[in-house]
């Protein structure tokens, strides 16, 4: 067996299991995960298909008993009968067309109340009481007449509700609709009522495994339940406070929110249909949501999925996917051993040969295909091999002479690109501020400008005016080395333009101009694609010197107060000439006054982004400050090797990350 297993067949073979198992657990995962989605999605459909049914039949049972109701309470005649009652001829004639009325309701039964006497009439679908449908006197201090009294307080048009009428003896989904005269005062209530058990049976009532129908009001009282008992409770309870509330069966507490909130938007009339996931008795139901206006009710129909629709059904494509995905197995199996396996077989006991010193032999090339490559490959090996082991000591010289020479070239190559950019360093330089300028008009400043290659992408300049004024700029260009060294001597002629254009005094506005021409340049034909331009700080002192005004393009100025504190005065938070900013761009400007014994301080990113200590965190700004402050009371053209020491030190074994330029001075 381990023998087999050594062997490339066997460990094919054991691959092919494994795989076999690995693909086809993860696929009957993947294809219950899918399965049990779609089940969800289904059961999201059955259930608002369900719940639409269920809100049609309704309506189509209640709207018209409804209808009939309010026609039969808005009847002129029934209208004067009640104002006066005991006209023994409007009473004939009232209770005459109340009869009609009876033979129209699906429930064949009445009931009417007259307001101002409290006399009770009916008559149901078996004609009990023709003849004879006065009643009985509805009384305040009676319990079971409480139900006429609420009604005609609170219902302003009509009202739907479950109720057990002890006087009858019946319980009914009755429609109580109130009557009005002329003046819109309340004269009587009537209406209709359909028996509740018929109604339980033939709307709320379902056969359907995993399917549970309610009926629920505005206020989320349980009107009809498919339980007959939860129906009998809620007929016999006619107290608001303990009757059963739909929140009630629900789990979940932001599961009851998420309900109040639901019937509140279909209440307000912001939608007729939702569907949300419900916890009831333990169990995750999608619950559908139908509303109903003019009832004021909602059908909600809560559906297990796992009930409703089995998973059990998707079984056959399972047993499908399984005997095709063997199938595939066994005849890659079969193909593989045939194109591969047995050709690579040969190859094996060719080489066994060769590292025996066989050099003469060969195998025929029978197939035009990778193996057949690899076999003429092989055939041109063994020959070269045997053509080396007799002229080794040859070749072996000859490719160390061409190396040799190889080395040479590539040290002259060196050498040349080196000098190159030696050469472009003094070409930088050039357009840098020149020291007896900045020490003429800045006796006491610091300048710190480190390269991270011997050319890089910062640069300082100066710019005076013959009135003694000056302009400041430290620029961070995209890039280091010679690409970078590139931009800036771009930025710097596109600078000198700027200033030129818009003079000193108005550094807010040299940015903008710079702007501009940064990207009118890079947006040429030969460079569309890249994405380059520069953070810039500038910075005008008047020939006074009584303040300075500044603009910055991500680039900050710091001033160190006389007293210790450091202010920081960010740059905008937009950079200069990239493509993703807009044309044009609008700069901030800020004027500060000069203080005695300040100390500003200009810099790029590049001290502050150096990673090194013990951690190898980056510099930061706490660090910088500290510097700044330690040596505040110390000349400034001392802090330029201060500060390189202390880069020194806290790299220590890193490299320098990025191009480094910072310049302090004084105006005092």
């Amino acid at each position: 067996m381990r023998e087999i297993l050594r062997g490339l067949r066997g460990r094919f073979l054991l691959l092919v299991v494994a795989i076999y198992v690995l693909v086809g657990a993860g696929s009957l995962y993947g294809f219950y995960r899918v399965a049990d989605g779609i089940i969800q999605r289904l059961g999201v459909g059955y259930a608002t298909q369900y719940a639409n049914q269920q809100r049609s039949r309704i309506l189509a049972k209640v709207d018209r008993e409804l209808v009939l109701s309010q026609k039969l309470m808005t009847s002129p005649l029934l209208q004067r009968w009640t104002a006066d009652e005991n006209n023994p001829q409007l009473k004939a004639q009232a209770l005459a067309e109340l009869e009609n009325y009876r033979k129209l309701f699906a429930d064949h039964s009445w009931f009417y109340v007259v307001a101002s006497s409290g006399d009770y009439y009916t008559n149901n679908a078996r004609n009990e009481y023709g003849g004879h449908e006065f009643r009985f006197v509805e009384k305040p201090d009676d319990p079971t007449m409480r139900w006429y009294f609420e009604t005609l307080k609170h219902v302003d048009d009509f009202e739907l509700h479950v109720d057990y009428d002890a006087q009858l003896d019946v319980t009914k989904l009755f429609i109580n609709v109130i009557g009005k005269d002329a003046s819109g005062r309340k004269i009587a209530v009537g209406g209709t009522g359909l028996d509740l058990s018929e109604f339980i049976h033939s709307i709320v009532r379902t056969g359907d495994a995993g399917v549970e129908n309610l009926l629920v009001d505005d206020a989320g009282y349980v009107q009809g339940h498919s339980s007959n008992a939860v129906m009998q409770s809620i007929a016999h309870n006619l107290n608001d406070k303990s009757r059963l509330q739909v929140f009630g069966l629900i789990d979940d507490a932001a599961q009851k929110q998420t309900l109040r909130e639901v019937l509140a938007a279909m209440k307000a009339g912001n939608t007729d249909q939702a569907q949300i996931t419900l916890s009831v008795d333990g169990k995750k139901r999608i619950a559908a949501i139908s509303y109903m206006p003019t009832l004021h009710w909602a059908a909600i129909v809560l559906v297990d999925p796992a009930q409703a629709i089995r998973l059990e059904m998707f079984r056959p494509v399972v047993y499908l996917l399984g005997a095709a995905l063997l199938l595939t197995v066994l005849m890659v199996s079969w193909l593989l051993e045939r194109l591969v396996l047995r050709r690579l077989a040969r190859l094996t006991r060719l080489t066994h040969d060769i590292a025996a010193g066989q050099y003469d032999r060969t195998l025929a090339v029978d197939r035009d295909d990778e193996i057949g490559q690899l076999t003429h490959s092989f055939n041109a090996m063994t020959r070269t091999v045997g053509d080396y082991m007799q002229n080794l000591e040859q070749k072996v010289a000859d490719r160390t002479e061409a190396l040799r020479q190889a080395n040479d070239r590539l040290e002259e190559s060196n050498r040349k690109v080196m000098d190159s950019i030696r050469y472009a360093r003094l070409i930088q330089a050039s357009i840098l501020a020149k020291p007896a300028d900045l020490d003429a008009l800045l006796p006491d400043h610091a300048l710190l400008w480190l390269p991270r290659d011997i050319v890089g992408g910062d640069f300082h300049c100066l710019y005076r005016a013959d009135d003694g004024s000056f302009l400041l700029a430290v620029a961070d260009c995209t890039g280091h080395g010679v690409p970078g060294a590139f931009m800036t001597m771009a930025s710097k002629a596109l600078l000198d333009h700027a200033v030129a254009l818009h003079g000193m005094a108005q550094p807010a506005a040299v940015m903008g101009e710079l702007h501009r021409g940064l990207r009118a340049l890079l947006q040429t034909r030969h460079v569309s694609d890249t994405e380059s331009g520069l953070d810039l700080a500038l910075v005008h002192v008047p020939a006074d010197r009584s303040k300075l005004v500044f603009a910055g393009a991500k680039l900050p100025l710091w001033v160190v107060a006389a007293d210790g504190r450091i202010e920081v005065h960010k740059g905008d938070r937009q950079s200069i000439g990239y493509r993703r900013h807009a044309d044009t761009l609008v700069f901030t400007q800020h004027e500060l006054a000069a203080a005695p014994g300040q100390r500003y301080v200009l810099f790029t990113d590049g001290i502050l982004d150096q990673h090194g200590g013990e951690q190898g965190f980056a510099l930061g700004q706490a660090r910088l400050k500290a510097a700044l402050l330690e040596r505040r009371n110390r000349p400034l053209s001392t802090l330029a090797d201060a500060l390189d020491e202390l880069l020194r030190r806290w790299r220590g074994e890193l490299p320098q990350r990025d191009d480094i330029t910072l310049l302090a001075f004084r105006l005092d």
